[in-house]
């Protein structure tokens, strides 16, 4: 293995990339209010790394993608990787408000309700058919919007939840790949929308998704021209990547390519100044 490869793959396996997709959009919420701070996007990132790596080792003997054999080789490095940012989510912890980390809540049970081994209260999410991208678009909208919002103490308004549901959509969008790519291994009771209405469907019901998302964005963004332009180009974008998926995806095209929408759309965010 080339030394690029190595170091890339344990970027994409160690959950370092979606981590900076998620962080990236809880920073394109607060530049959408004009907010410059970075306490809740750190916070955000360190969470995701130590939850998603926590998840995968959970589901190790369930995975079947090519990063189960690479989490088992690279099992030290991802230690040390979640000690560091065990340390990094302690200091961002203790400087974050009460109210925030209350907010918090309802997506951090809604996530351990479905990963968790064991039945909590009798109830694991993971019985409930269907339910695994509409959690994971509730989950990631919750903390990248709502979290940042109430930690910057900017009053929850119409065009909060506005914003909240745009992210829903965008998120239900891009996860799809994801789904189609693991049609063949997902457990058949998960129900998962390519494994329901076939992928096809699942596709256009992606771009759905996004026409919506991108026409919210035109209602509650009337006046601002720039913030418009970007979303629409995140809209075509991630409609293209849609449109490409497969089950014999290569193993980066969710992964990194897919994933790193959100960076782009902050990076786009930056330039344009929207």
């Amino acid at each position: 293995m080339s030394f690029f490869k190595k170091y890339f793959n344990f970027y994409i396996y160690s959950n370092i990339h979606v981590s900076l997709a998620v962080m990236c959009l809880t920073k394109i919420t607060l530049l959408q209010f004009d907010i410059a701070e970075n306490i809740s996007p750190l916070f955000v990132f360190f969470a995701t790394i130590i939850s998603y790596n926590a998840i995968r080792f959970i589901n190790i003997d369930k995975i079947r993608d090519a990063s189960s054999a690479w989490i088992r080789s690279y099992k030290l490095q991802l230690l040390v990787l979640n000690l560091i940012c065990l340390i990094g989510l302690a200091i961002t912890t203790y400087l974050l408000k009460i109210k925030s980390l209350i907010v918090l809540f309802p997506f951090v049970l809604a996530t351990s309700l479905y990963i968790s081994p064991f039945k909590m209260w009798r109830l694991n999410l993971r019985d409930v058919p269907g339910i695994k991208l509409f959690l994971i678009a509730f989950s990631w909208a919750g903390v990248t919007v709502l979290f940042p919002i109430v930690q910057n103490e900017v009053e929850i308004s119409k065009n909060i939840m506005l914003l909240f549901f745009e992210r829903f959509l965008f998120i239900v969008a891009i996860t799809i790949p994801f789904d189609i790519r693991d049609i063949d291994y997902d457990n058949p009771k998960l129900f998962t929308l390519p494994q329901v209405i076939g992928i096809k469907k699942s596709k256009l019901v992606g771009i759905i998704s996004l026409t919506l998302f991108f026409l919210m964005e035109l209602y509650r963004s009337f006046n601002s021209g720039n913030s418009i332009l970007v979303i629409f180009i995140v809209s075509i974008i991630s409609s293209i990547m849609i449109a490409y998926s497969s089950k014999d995806q290569s193993n980066y095209y969710s992964s990194f390519w897919m994933e790193g929408i959100p960076i782009i759309w902050f990076f786009l965010t930056v330039i344009t100044g929207a």
